[in-house]
């Protein structure tokens, strides 16, 4: 009993650890929260915008993508009764 629950602990762990991701925008925002003058954080908010423009572009460019593909699967599935008689 104590084996598994170690078991499934170490799994629930492991599992975090390698899904969690350090976002650059995160880091980025609370930099902009801890800057000491307004000139760095003018400097910090311009580098934010331009990672939040990059991670829109890929993000739009994702879902283009999936929007092409959705159009080229058929509206109706395939009836094949035809070929059988």
């Amino acid at each position: 009993m104590i084996f598994r629950k170690f078991i499934a602990i170490l799994s629930f762990f492991i599992v975090t650890i390698l899904f969690a991701e350090t976002k650059d925008v995160n880091k980025l925002f609370e930099k902009v929260d801890q800057a000491p003058s307004a000139e760095v954080k003018k400097e910090l908010i311009e580098e934010l915008k331009i990672k939040l423009a990059e991670k829109n572009r890929k993000a739009r460019e994702e879902a283009d993508a999936i929007i092409k593909a959705k159009q080229k699967l058929p509206l109706k599935i395939y009836n094949d009764k035809s070929l059988t008689k």
